[in-house]
């Protein structure tokens, strides 16, 4: 499936990250062999013109994965780690907790880099 064809069928209000590569057993910050292209709203994705430049080549689509996220409002001070979006505003409905559903898609284009 075709990235466009992916990004079709999300909702324009849903929280997406585009990453090039295979998906492991690390949170994605961690894993050096993955690349975040975009991180946010789906329907913000056409306002990060610097960032998307792979849109245009509409790559084929390896995994989709729904990621849910959650992160203590403190995470600075207690050593946690950071949210996806740290600068985003967080509206706390769990007390010190908050939780976002993110919806991984991963393109596996470092492998047709390697010739």
């Amino acid at each position: 499936m075709k990235l466009s064809e992916v990004l079709n069928i999300i909702g324009t209000a849903d929280r997406i990250r585009i990453i090039d590569g295979h998906p492991g057993n690390k949170e994605v910050q961690f894993d050096k062999d993955l690349t975040v292209l975009y991180s946010g709203y789906k329907s913000m994705i056409e306002y990060h013109a610097g960032q998307t430049d792979f849109l245009p080549e509409d790559p084929e689509v390896g995994r989709l994965i729904c990621h849910p996220e959650i992160r203590h409002k403190d995470f600075a001070e207690l050593g946690l780690f950071p949210p996806y979006e740290p600068e985003l505003t967080r509206m706390y409905e769990f007390q010190d907790m908050t939780m976002f559903i993110y919806y991984d898609i991963y393109l596996f284009r470092k492998e047709e880099k390697k010739e």
